[in-house]
């Protein structure tokens, strides 16, 4: 990809002006840090942090067959949540492989928005696109869009999230246009809702309309704000011009990933990709047993799991990397690395692992070891999350 195809979130020029260290990450320029990735990943644990998560995609599909469709291209129940309700689900090829792992948010029965990592917003609409056409052959009445464009979405995330948020907001619980969606239900007030739910509110100093979900990819409590795309620097501003309500910082891709993975998160390319099946990757639990689903099939021809998802930490200082090797106590290799990172919270390396399952227990794990640039650095697996006071529910 040359530099001319790389996108910029409505953000990039605030940004810049900020200092942040600017990266390109999934087709985007986007920021790894402002100052400290270890200050900022401190902060959203303690305090709160902000973050331009722009980049993610977002795909709407409506029609009066839209529930059975979505029901069909994803492998949770997603028909049978409420409307204001949202489901972390995953998407399968016809061979049960992880094509991206989504939230998505209901509407009414005949309107759901999925959000979709940034790396794979155009593969996944490709996907969708194929297999509407699939149902359109049937006679079937189902309209998808990639409206990823028109969106802004900013993450407020940490413990003092709410305290930021909730004086800022004048609620709006009428069943109508929310921004750039259309609530066919009675939303919650904002202050009410529940892990996975959302609502509208207006930011009452600037009058920005935004569909606010509690959810996030840190473990943490926090909301998801989806406003209009040219929306988004008013905004952004606004939240950190407030900043002393919450101790906010603005918060970069390093310190997303270190707080993801505290919390035991996957991130697509490294848990999780097209040769990674549910079971590998443990989120068997996503599956419903009580309708047919793309690669559903394929998953009842799995006899046996070929490997499994370890998470680690390391006693030294050497930070695993992806795709470095895991030996057993023999040093005979038997996986490789799937993320590796330095814990701010606990101050110490940490990883995850996809290793071969065959003959592997814990007692089998005891000793094993990294090699990392040829040190063998010692492992010890660990129950996941990496953080105590972490809920290891899955939001992106």
């Amino acid at each position: 990809m040359n530099n001319s195809e790389i996108k910029k979130t409505p953000l990039y020029s605030e940004h810049a002006k900020m200092g942040a260290k600017i990266v390109e990450f999934a087709g985007f320029y986007m920021p790894l840090y402002y100052k400290s990735i270890i200050e900022e990943h401190l902060n959203v644990r303690k305090n709160s942090g902000i973050f331009d998560i722009s980049h993610m995609g977002e795909i709407t599909i409506k029609g009066k067959d839209a529930s059975s469709f979505v029901d069909y291209v994803f492998t949770a129940d997603v028909s049978k949540i409420g409307s204001g309700e949202i489901v972390y689900s995953l998407i399968l090829n016809e061979k049960g492989g992880i094509i991206d792992d989504v939230t998505v948010f209901k509407f009414s029965d005949d309107e759901y928005t999925a959000v979709v990592n940034a790396s794979n917003t155009q593969k996944d609409f490709a996907w969708i696109r194929h297999v509407q056409n699939e149902f359109q052959k049937k006679g079937k009445d189902v309209a998808v869009q990639n409206i990823s464009d028109e969106i802004g979405l900013l993450s407020v995330q940490g413990p003092k999230s709410r305290d930021l948020i909730y004086p800022l907001i004048s609620e709006v619980v009428k069943i109508g246009k929310c921004g750039l969606f259309d609530f066919k239900f009675q939303p919650k007030n904002i202050k009410d809702l529940k892990h996975f739910e959302f609502g509208c509110a207006i930011f009452k100093d600037v009058n920005v309309e935004a569909m606010i979900s509690r959810s996030g990819y840190t473990g943490e409590f926090g909301f998801e704000i989806f406003i209009p795309a040219e929306k988004t620097v008013v905004l952004w501003n606004y939240l950190l011009q407030n900043s002393n309500l919450s101790n906010l910082l603005p918060v970069g891709l390093g310190a997303r990933d270190t707080l993801r993975f505290e919390a035991a998160l996957p991130l697509y390319g490294h848990e999780l990709d097209e040769t990674i099946n549910p079971y590998d990757a443990g989120l068997e639990k996503y599956l419903s047993d009580a309708k047919d689903f793309i690669g559903k099939e394929a998953l009842k021809n799995i006899k046996n799991k070929e490997k499994r998802l370890i998470f680690f930490k390391l006693s030294g200082k050497q930070i695993p990397r992806h795709s470095q090797r895991i030996l057993d106590e023999n040093l005979k290799p038997i996986g490789c690395i799937a993320s590796g990172t330095y814990s701010p919270s606990n101050k110490f390396p940490i990883g995850s692992a996809y290793i071969s399952d065959a003959g592997v227990n814990l007692s089998y794990l005891k000793n094993f070891f990294i090699d990392i640039r040829g040190n063998f650095e010692k492992a010890e697996v660990v129950s996941p999350p990496f953080h105590k006071n972490l809920k290891t529910g899955n939001s992106k």
